[in-house]
């Protein structure tokens, strides 16, 4: 037996084990993204129950825990026996991300799978070519089905994907993604934020470059001009500009491999792309899921595909990618033409379609509605134990 089958039955017969323990109706299990820090929808969902001052035992799992987390929450190492332990004595799990066969939820545990993607543009799960002939892929989509209590969609198009690409069968909540909240509130703070955190002056306009990943996680298609495209926001919306660079979550460890200036910052390891979003001026993307979202509080986005008709073969799209919203260019003059040639109130109003389009529910509500669903199955279970 290799090494990783053998961590797969440990882990599975740890939770049997486990199962000794009853199920604490007060604990919340936190992931995100198989053992990240704090961030994306958990994160926002923790953070507006830590405010209603409720009683509870919330637990976040995550691969470093020497990062900072909020004193309500304990951190336990990802994967360990003792997180285990945490997901099999808790009422409530919260992931955005697919939980694998080798774990074991109990009857009378709750499971509220988020998802870590936005409104999908490329073809995700068994909708991706890729993934055809994938039969673990399958195996966990089932494992999923028969787990998840409820999975929580932006907009309607997201809740037709998990039933296609993820061949999802239970309840969905469309109310928004609790990260996207503080897209569409203000983001003065956030602004503050960014430009303190990584030593900028606080007039400093910023551009942010978020690429996602390629097959094989090559790095060679992100091509952006820097300097070229700095010039053309100052000739179109004035002051001086930086761009920060954010690589996808499974490249972040070879944004290092990408050329950095004064005015070139490397941001793939901050922990939230919310906070990121809500402090940045302008967004630069390709087929990332970041397009749907960012702009959710009227900011311009460009698209920049200098590889678009051998991605579409590739993974596909669930639109025509040529009639999305934003922008778009295939080379850095055509993206300095678009660019300076900007048109702010005809992008509000094809945004406004696009929107109407996918059924949008991000309106700024989500953390509430979840950490609602999340009180009333506790309150639910502590009255059940009292009868």
């Amino acid at each position: 037996m290799d090494k990783e089958k053998f961590k797969h039955l440990k882990i599975t017969m740890l939770h049997y084990l486990y199962r000794i323990f009853p199920i604490q109706k007060n604990k919340i299990v936190f992931c995100n993204y198989v053992g990240k820090g704090y961030g994306c929808n958990p994160k926002y969902i923790a953070e507006e129950l830590i405010k209603r001052n409720i009683k509870l035992d919330m637990v976040w799992l995550t691969k470093d825990t020497s990062l900072n987390f909020p004193k309500q929450i304990r951190v336990v190492s990802w994967e360990s026996s003792k997180a285990i332990k945490e997901l099999s004595t808790a009422k409530v799990w919260v992931d955005n991300q697919r939980k694998l066969p080798y774990h074991k939820k109990r009857k009378g545990q709750y499971f509220i799978e988020t998802w870590h993607g936005g409104t999908p543009l490329k073809k995700i799960g068994a909708d991706n070519p890729l993934n055809k002939d994938d039969l673990p892929y399958k195996k966990t989509s089932i494992h999923m089905n028969k787990i998840v209590n409820l999975m929580i969609a932006n907009c309607s198009h997201l809740s037709k994907v998990y039933r296609s690409a993820f061949l999802y069968t239970g309840k969905i909540l469309e109310c928004g993604y609790p990260r996207n909240d503080i897209l569409v509130q203000n983001t003065d703070k956030y602004y503050k934020q960014i430009r303190k955190y990584y030593h900028l002056e606080s007039d400093i306009k910023l551009v942010l470059y978020a690429p996602t990943y390629r097959k094989g996680r090559k790095t060679n298609m992100y091509k952006l001009d820097y300097n070229m495209i700095c010039t053309s926001l100052k000739k179109r919306f004035g002051g001086e500009w930086k761009v920060l660079v954010r690589l996808h979550p499974t490249m972040a460890d070879k944004s290092d491999e990408l050329h950095y200036t004064e005015n070139v910052i490397n941001v793939s390891k901050y922990d939230d792309m919310q906070e990121l979003m809500a402090g940045t001026d302008v967004l630069i993307s390709d087929y990332s899921t970041v397009i749907g979202e960012f702009p959710l509080s009227g900011k311009p986005v460009f698209l920049f595909a200098i590889d678009k008709e051998s991605y579409a073969l590739e993974r596909d799209f669930y639109c025509d990618y040529d009639k999305l919203p934003f922008p778009q260019a295939g080379t850095n003059k055509g993206l300095a033409k678009v660019i300076e040639e900007f048109n702010d109130i005809k992008y509000k109003e094809n945004l406004k379609e696009y929107y109407q389009m996918i059924g949008r529910k991000d309106y700024g509500k989500a953390s509430k509605k979840v950490a609602d669903i999340i009180e009333k199955v506790i309150s639910d279970e502590i009255n059940r134990r009292r009868m």
